[in-house]
């Protein structure tokens, strides 16, 4: 019998797939007994209102796309309708990181970051193992 080769995923969809696995670890690792509390508005909700909320946008900054610094566990509300509630974001996290990681995260926000295949690929195996860290 004869075997074909797997074709290589596209560059787009290994970014789809790490945002994917990437989303599902913050998810967990902000969560307690299904429920968070929002970086932005402070409120205690269900996991099932959690958004993989970033500080800065991951269509604009993708040097801090997949940056777990960059990126919180906050609410459908103030993710969607107040468009990441930036102002309050940025109080939470500045007392979530402190102010040297927030900086540093600022800094990080400007680099140029073009990822190969590979690199996407390593990173998705590593968050795939960080779910399943903390799911055991």
């Amino acid at each position: 019998m004869i075997k074909t080769i797997p074709k290589k995923k596209s560059l787009q969809a290994l970014k789809k797939d790490l945002d994917k696995v990437f989303n599902e670890y913050i998810r967990l690792r902000d969560q307690k007994n299904g429920m968070f509390k929002c970086v932005s508005c402070n409120t205690l909700k269900p996991i099932s209102q959690m958004h993989a909320g970033h500080f800065y946008s991951a269509g604009h900054n993708s040097a801090t796309r997949w940056d777990e610094d960059n990126v919180h566990g906050q609410c459908a509300h103030c993710n969607t309708f107040l468009h990441g509630n930036l102002l309050e974001y940025q109080k939470e996290l500045i007392d979530k990181i402190g102010e040297k990681r927030f900086f540093e995260l600022e800094v990080r926000r400007h680099n140029k970051s073009k990822m190969f295949a590979f690199e996407i690929s390593i990173l998705i195996i590593q968050y795939k193992d960080k779910i399943k860290k903390l799911k055991s």
